[in-house]
């Protein structure tokens, strides 16, 4: 009987409620007890994220001494994360959660109601960019008056949480984890600390490369995108995103935002409108039809969508298809 109320789906607010309830232990008992739960007994510490590149930092910096849980889905928008019950449970009983405040409101609502004592915030590591810093490089004269209408819809908060776009923030994030980690194993503090120490090397060795390769091209280094996902990415390479939607990806363009990046196209000699796999790419398939210039994908990263392409190679790969479409 228990598995089947499980299979109901029910709200986030009767979701939130029942894990509140003395029963919360039977009802993640029935979910079988996989991901998420206490690292006791399961070789780590329990560690729960909820989006790919925070998996991708335990995992390089927590090792054999992290059991890991993604409760994002690949290629599944992971704005719109919704928790069943043993999410729930798993961010309640976890070692440590990872949280970017203002990107999901469902595991907002999970920590809220149990408290933040195993949670690391991301905000308190890295100076998240406030949201109308996607504005700031959408500076078109045309795209600019429709600044407001391009970001109606998010729920985001004051700030962006894209912030894995710059590499250097990502190291940051991943010494602060080593630290977090430390604390709750200290036998295996220098293994931790070694870990992210290695990993700061390699994404410096990242940025680097990024930097040279952006800073070849000369001019404005203009790319639309059907989510203003990439102002971190923007901001540190000295690029000029201009968004088809806001930072949230469900929202709609008015025809008046439309038909101004109509004229950035042209006055820009844009070549490429990038859309990506967890967004709807048909409103930018549809504007690039209309202007007769080729689409093309860019990865968000807030999902792993290929299991043999990771954080840096998905990195390389973006900055690639950038850099075609202003050659």
């Amino acid at each position: 009987m228990i598995v089947m109320t499980l299979m109901l789906r029910p709200t986030r607010r009767s979701l939130l409620t029942a894990a509140g309830l003395g029963t919360g232990a039977a009802l993640l008992a029935a979910c079988g007890g996989s991901g998420g739960s206490s690292g006791a007994g399961r070789g780590g510490l329990a560690v729960v994220t909820s989006a790919y590149p925070l998996g991708y930092l335990v995992s390089r910096v927590g090792g054999e001494h992290v059991t890991l849980t993604d409760l994002s889905s690949p290629g599944v928008d992971a704005h719109g994360l919704e928790l069943s019950v043993k999410q729930v449970m798993a961010v309640q009983e976890a070692d440590l959660v990872l949280q970017v405040p203002g990107f999901q409101a469902s595991l907002d609502d999970a920590i809220s109601s149990h408290g933040d004592e195993n949670v690391l915030d991301v905000s308190s590591v890295v100076s998240l960019l406030p949201t109308d810093a996607a504005d700031e490089h959408d500076h078109d004269e045309h795209a600019a008056e429709e600044g407001e209408d391009a970001h109606e819809g998010h729920d985001h908060g004051a700030f962006d949480p894209h912030f894995w776009h710059d590499p250097s923030l990502m190291a940051d994030l991943a010494d602060a984890l080593a630290e977090r980690l430390a604390e709750l194993a200290p036998e295996q503090a220098e293994t931790f600390t070694a870990a992210a120490e290695d990993l700061r090397t390699e994404l410096e060795e990242l940025d680097a490369e990024l930097a040279d390769s952006f800073g070849a091209v000369d001019g404005e280094k203009a790319f639309i995108t059907s989510h203003a996902a990439y102002v971190y990415l923007a901001e540190r390479y000295d690029l000029h995103q201009i968004g088809i939607a806001g930072i949230d990806p469900e929202s709609e363009p008015s025809p008046q935002r439309l038909l101004a990046l109509e004229d950035v196209v042209e006055e820009e000699g844009v070549t490429t409108i990038f859309f990506e796999t967890s967004a709807s790419p048909k409103v930018a398939q549809t504007l690039a039809s209309n202007l007769g210039i080729e689409t093309e994908e860019l990865d968000n990263l807030a999902t792993q969508l290929h299991e043999d392409a990771d954080y840096p190679q998905v990195m390389r790969e973006n900055c690639e298809k950038l850099l075609a479409s202003w050659t």
